[in-house]
């Protein structure tokens, strides 16, 4: 399965090899799977800073909706604000 990380790191290899023909064609399937575990390394701490984010607003919001003297509707809004950010940050560490 083709996916932008492979392809990436297909492509970076690629061309550093159009750049150095002497090098060995056998070095070609290393050197792009080195450069992807490089790109999924980066990709995954992203994501987990970003899901982290989204604990920190679920936290913030889970606050709000806690206080005993927070109006009904504003504590609504704010369950349904940790509920998404709970989401979020779900779907973002599946990914």
């Amino acid at each position: 399965m083709n996916q932008p990380l492979d392809t990436a790191a297909l492509y970076v290899a690629s061309d550093f090899f159009k750049a150095h023909p002497e090098l060995s064609v056998a070095l070609r399937g290393e050197l792009t799977m080195r450069i992807e575990t490089a790109l999924r390394a980066v990709v995954g701490e992203e994501r987990e800073s970003c899901a982290v984010q989204c604990d920190s607003r679920r936290a913030l919001w889970q606050g709000t909706e806690e206080k005993p003297n927070a109006p009904t509707h504003a504590r609504a809004e704010a369950r349904a604000r940790a509920n998404e950010a709970t989401y979020l940050a779900d779907a973002i560490r599946a990914r």
